[in-house]
């Protein structure tokens, strides 16, 4: 579906779409939604080496492979003596003899437990070494019999426990070893480019021989905050006032994302001043987000703005809510066209209620974010089932946020409770626990209690 809301406004993917093409055409070095060469990070474009302990959530810029094999030589896999297996007897009848204990003592059998097990075979010194889990294996033994099998001697020999099968050998070739590149080849790849680095991910990368990865730079977004009326986070308010919660709320979302967030200050609702800030954001910023000033209110001066020092592609999404969005780009001031950045900055302006930055953000700028780092997060759905009935507007796309509750009943779906309606009401932020994407309809969009629907968790700190 393209179209919607009598023709006027895109649908989501459209617009995303609509956008990107509009930025390539403006000098924005874009593809089909991925990055390329020059001028912008990701798996494409700029990157930058760092130590394993400061990769964790960056994402790796060029695979990873193995400078060595692991483990680099066959090593012993539990603790207890290497042998030469083909030349170890037959283990004795069930019942066999054992020559009598010396002074030494075995961590979990003796000489009774031994004989009433099934017998013992004495190996003398100088056919075994002891060996512990981790060592490499001596030259010419291929074999570990494990410590709970053995009673050290007096002497310098051991016992070894037979098994129950009198005609088995005591041990096979290679039991209880790892094989040199067992766990991986040297040159191997161990790790894809456009790969979220986890803390699994750089113990890997250090086994193979790696103390540095080469990663994505980080996107840099400037967040302007506008309006008369808002005001910091601890300043003292005054009737009509307003908290800059949304720049909070963004800023946070883009360190999830592995973006660094740069908030300026708050500008007022005046097109000269948010010209200039424009400007002076753009330089150095890879995304910019301007926050409130979308819609048509006589403070309103993003969309005008926007198309003095840049381009407007997109004014307004069929979407609820947020449906207020503009989608465009900033041009980036002569002399702030580094080598590694591109001639313009894409820009996105949200509408100024909570509820609404929040899903223009995940619909356009968790996109785009994913283009600049060359990672984009993977949307996981869980099933719930509704447990009231629900009509939305037909001619957008919804966003719900929906808190999810325990059926009671084992193996059942968890149920889901769509938050009431107001785009401004952000406590629901911190209560929900998913957002239900319900596509736009034709007619009605209409869903009863105990329709099964899937739902998107709010995203947390594990992005």
């Amino acid at each position: 579906m393209g179209l919607t809301g009598g023709g006027s406004l895109a649908l989501p993917d459209v617009a995303y779409q609509r956008w990107l093409d509009s930025l390539g055409g403006a000098g924005w070095p874009a593809r089909s939604g991925r990055a390329s060469p020059p001028g912008l990070p990701g798996e494409l474009g700029d990157s930058e080496r760092v130590p394993l302990d400061e990769a964790l959530g960056r994402v790796a810029a060029a695979a990873v492979t193995a400078r060595w094999p692991s483990p680099r030589c066959d090593c012993a896999a539990m603790d207890g003596i290497a042998v030469r297996a083909a030349g170890l007897p037959i283990a004795p009848a069930v019942g066999g003899t054992v020559a009598p204990a010396g002074t030494g003592g075995a961590d979990d059998l003796d000489a009774q437990d031994l004989d009433a097990r099934a017998g013992a075979i004495r190996l003398p010194a100088g056919a075994f070494e002891w060996i512990d889990t981790g060592d490499p294996m001596p030259d010419g033994l291929d074999t570990v019999v494990v410590r709970e099998r053995l009673l050290p001697q007096g002497d310098g020999s051991v016992l070894i426990a037979a098994g129950p099968d009198a005609a088995a050998p005591l041990a096979t070739a290679g039991q209880h070893v790892r094989t040199a590149g067992e766990d991986f080849a040297a040159g191997e790849e161990l790790l894809p480019a456009g790969r979220l680095l986890r803390p699994g991910d750089l113990a890997a990368a250090a086994a193979a021989g790696h103390a540095t990865l080469v990663v994505t730079r980080r996107p840099v977004v400037a967040i302007i905050p506008t309006g008369d009326e808002i005001r910091p986070a601890g300043e003292p308010l005054r009737r009509g006032d307003i908290i800059d919660t949304n720049s909070i709320m963004l800023a946070a979302r883009c360190r999830q994302l592995g973006a660094l967030a740069e908030v300026g200050p708050i500008v007022p609702d005046d097109p000269d001043s948010l010209a200039a800030e424009l400007h002076r954001a753009a330089a150095g910023a890879d995304l910019v987000l301007i926050i409130a000033g979308s819609s048509r209110g006589r403070g309103d001066h993003a969309a005008a703005v926007l198309a003095q020092v840049g381009g407007v592609a997109v004014a307004g999404v069929a979407v609820r809510p947020g449906h207020p969005a503009i989608l465009g780009h900033v041009k980036r001031p002569t002399g702030a066209k580094a080598a590694d950045r591109a001639a313009i900055a894409p820009a996105i302006g949200l509408p100024g209620y909570p509820l609404a930055a929040a899903v223009i953000f995940e619909l356009f700028a968790v996109p785009l974010l994913g283009v600049l780092t060359g990672h984009t997060p993977a949307r996981t759905t869980i099933r719930a089932r509704l447990d009231r009935d629900w009509t939305g507007r037909p001619e957008a796309e919804n966003w719900v946020l929906v808190t999810l509750s325990d059926h009671g009943e084992r193996g059942e779906l968890p149920l889901a409770t769509p938050a009431r309606r107001g785009a401004g009401t952000i406590s629901q932020l911190a209560r929900a626990d998913a957002w239900w994407q319900v596509p736009a309809g034709r007619d009605r969009v209409d869903f009863a209690a105990g329709t099964e629907i899937a739902v998107l968790p709010v995203a947390d700190i594990a992005r």
